[in-house]
C-alpha cells in the first residue's frame, strides 16, 4: 500500500487489481483462495510480513465483500507501524463485517474481533 493517507478502501481494491491484473479474478470461488486467509495469518504469527502482506492482498482481490483479507491486512500493516494504512484497512473490514452480521452472514463474536482490533489500532503511536 502507498503511503498516501489519503487512500480510500476502493482506491487500494483498484490498485490491488491492477497488481494481479490476470492471476485473480473475484469471485472465481477457486478452493484455493479460501486457505489464503489461514495462510496470511500463519505467515503473519511467522513475522514474515511481506508473505502476510500478499496473502491478505490477495484476499481483498478474490473477495472484496468479505473482511478477511481487509482485517488481516490491517493487522500485517498494525505490525509494521503503519498506522494510517491500518486505519483505513481496519474500517472497512469493519463495515463489511456489519453488513455481514445485518445479513446473518458472521457471528456477533467475529464482529466484536474486529471492531477490538480497530481499537487496538487507534491506540497506535502516530507514524514518523
Amino acid at each position: 500500500m502507498t503511503e498516501d493517507k489519503e487512500l480510500s478502501p476502493k482506491a487500494y481494491l483498484k490498485g490491488l487489481r491492477e497488481q494481479f491484473p490476470d492471476e485473480i479474478k473475484p469471485y472465481s470461488e477457486d478452493d484455493w483462495d479460501w486457505t489464503w486467509p489461514d495462510e496470511g495469518y500463519q505467515f503473519l504469527e511467522s513475522c514474515d510480513f511481506g508473505m502476510a502482506e500478499l496473502m491478505f492482498q490477495r484476499v481483498i482481490v478474490a473477495r472484496p465483500d468479505d473482511p478477511d483479507g481487509f482485517e488481516g491486512l490491517s493487522i500485517v500493516y498494525k505490525a509494521l507501524g503503519h498506522k494510517s494504512q491500518a486505519t483505513i484497512l481496519i474500517a472497512e473490514a469493519l463495515r463489511l463485517a456489519k453488513a455481514r452480521y445485518a445479513k446473518g452472514g458472521i457471528d456477533v463474536e467475529a464482529l466484536e474481533e474486529i471492531a477490538e482490533m480497530q481499537n487496538l489500532i487507534h491506540e497506535m503511536d502516530d507514524e514518523g
